[in-house]
């Protein structure tokens, strides 16, 4: 049996965006968070980066996966 990737919707990447914890707050260099769809739990993960901000590097979560835009995201943005 093959298991499909699941892809977040726009809406469903910002409320677990807005949970995130502090990157620069906790040691580990990948987050992984879960929503439930259809009383499913789907997995979403994101990577602690460095990122250049003036003269010095900051901890950032970067999420690398792809992103599903519905039309009544656009209305999001």
């Amino acid at each position: 049996m093959s298991k499909e990737k699941f892809i977040p919707n726009i809406e469903q990447l910002i409320k677990v965006i807005k949970q995130l914890p502090d990157a620069s707050s906790i040691p580990d260099t990948t987050y992984s968070t879960s929503i439930f769809i259809n009383e499913s739990a789907k997995v979403i993960q994101f990577t602690k980066k460095k990122i250049q901000r003036g003269s010095k590097k900051v901890d950032r979560w970067v999420y690398e996966g792809k992103i599903l835009i519905r039309e009544k995201d656009k209305e999001i943005l």
